[in-house]
């Protein structure tokens, strides 16, 4: 019967020790947010998890996923540096010491740097995460909900910004324009002027300054217009406004050494 009895109770703890493991092994992830910023010489990564758990237990084993190729990895929480073991891309920690529960919601830091090289931003989601958002120099770059544990995220950090799309798109109506400037003016120079239309001629050229000098003013007040409407950032403002400048300047001058010439 005392054999029994014992038998009984072992169960009975046995249970409980299964029962509290699989309570930590169900914590999830309220929140994470990725700060991606650079320096002169790194991808500097700034994680933080809100970690979340329904459970009077105390955190024990932790695992968390970095990505290939981190430098000078650092987690800690509550401004107090952990250790950590390593294995592929899995860092583990043990917060027992701490004595942080589940259901407290501690926040975990993870800060590591990448190569500068590095084009991509990789997750693995291995808990269940309510949301994922990820920032490269202010920017988002990504933003999801609901991440179900084996979720892989790969984030692309060099996309174009507004601010460059509005630059791309000045240039190639520049670069458009002066092209089919320089198509007309093609199709004048293969046509064999007769000895006596010269001067004819140069009045012709002149008029396909006149206009491109008219479209280069009217670009130039473009970006004015768009400067002041805050459409545009003052870095594209400039390079723009000097781009389009240097042109009309140009312009100009051929004028100016065709109306000599024919005077």
């Amino acid at each position: 019967m005392r054999r029994a009895i014992l038998i009984v109770l072992g169960i009975i703890i046995s249970v409980a020790i299964l029962s509290s493991t699989v309570n930590a092994e169900e914590i999830s992830s309220s929140s994470t947010e990725v700060k991606i910023t650079t320096d002169e010489d790194n991808i500097i990564v700034e994680e933080t998890i809100i970690i979340q758990g329904t459970s009077e237990e105390y955190i024990e084993i932790i695992d968390f996923w970095v990505q290939d190729g981190a430098l000078d990895v650092k987690i800690s929480v509550e401004a107090q540096n952990l250790e950590f073991e390593t294995s592929d891309n899995i860092y583990t920690t043990n917060l027992s010491t701490l004595e942080i529960k589940e259901n407290s919601q501690p926040t975990i830091k993870i800060t590591y740097n990448l190569n500068k090289d590095k084009d991509y931003f990789q997750k693995e989601i291995i808990r269940n995460t309510s949301s994922l958002r990820v920032t490269f120099e202010g920017n988002i770059l990504y933003s999801s909900t609901n991440l179900i544990s084996g979720t892989s995220v790969n984030v692309y950090l060099y996309q174009p910004t507004a601010t460059e799309t509005n630059l791309n798109w000045y240039l190639t109506l520049g670069i458009v324009l002066l092209v089919v400037l320089l198509i007309i003016v093609i199709l004048y120079t293969i046509r064999k002027p007769k000895p006596t239309k010269i001067k004819k001629r140069a009045i012709e050229s002149e008029e396909l300054l006149s206009t491109k000098k008219a479209l280069l003013m009217s670009l130039l007040k473009d970006v004015e217009k768009q400067h002041r409407s805050k459409e545009i950032s003052d870095d594209t403002y400039h390079k723009l406004k000097e781009h389009y400048k240097n042109e009309a300047v140009a312009t100009m001058k051929k004028l100016e050494d065709i109306t000599s010439k024919v005077k």
